[in-house]
């Protein structure tokens, strides 16, 4: 009925909105941040973007709330994703793990990283959860899109995006060791553009026809 296609379209909007609303804050977290802190690239060189939040770094209450918001709004998107297509296929588990790689993501925020092994070590764990959950989970989604939005080019710009994370993924693992983040920060932002894209797509689909009555 038509009440039930408003909320619909409703819902799409927002989903599609959260969706732009991730990158821009991506972006306007990295920029702001070396506004803020024009050091940051001295203090943070050659380190991953996941990795920001370094005791005793300049504007350390910037940073930590830019992952927390950026994680979040990731988590919501995910689960507005079950509300965009029926639940009853494989589908499912990339929701599920694109709510992961946000999750994971926040704790960015919360945990500060520090030049120990073990803070080394969990970082890079986290940053690796980060990206696989979130690798396997486009490749899904790629695969079952036209359960969420029939558009040939978010299906083919889902999979050029994880494929382009696998791939820097394996050359992080077997070639040029000493240039691992550079590709993970790539990786990462790739990544998080993606949500952007993704939502603006749905920002455009075309309300369903009003054909029924309330």
């Amino acid at each position: 009925n038509v009440g039930r296609k408003l909320f619909k379209d409703m819902t799409d909007k927002l989903i599609g909105g959260l969706g732009t609303l991730t990158t821009i804050l991506f972006i306007i977290g990295f920029v702001g941040l070396f506004i803020i802190n024009p050091q940051t690239y001295e203090e943070l060189n050659n380190l991953s973007i996941s990795g920001y939040n370094l005791d005793g770094m300049n504007a350390e209450n910037w940073i930590k709330i830019f992952y927390i918001i950026v994680g979040l709004l990731n988590v919501i998107f995910a689960i507005g994703l079950f509300k965009l297509s029926d639940n009853k296929s494989i589908i499912v588990a990339g929701k599920i793990l694109l709510l992961l790689s946000g999750a994971i993501w926040t704790t960015f925020g919360l945990i500060n990283y520090d030049l120990s092994d073990f803070g080394t070590h969990l970082l890079a764990m986290r940053t690796i959860a980060v990206l696989a959950a979130g690798l396997f989970g486009l490749i899904i989604l790629g695969a079952e899109i036209e359960k969420i939005l029939n558009d040939k080019f978010l299906k083919y710009y889902t999979f050029a995006t994880a494929g382009t994370i696998l791939l820097l993924s394996i050359l992080s693992i077997f070639v040029f060791w000493d240039e691992t983040w550079i590709r993970t920060n790539i990786s990462l932002t790739i990544y998080f553009v993606w949500f952007g894209v993704f939502g603006i797509k749905i920002l455009q689909k075309k309300p369903a026809p009003n054909t029924g009555f309330v």
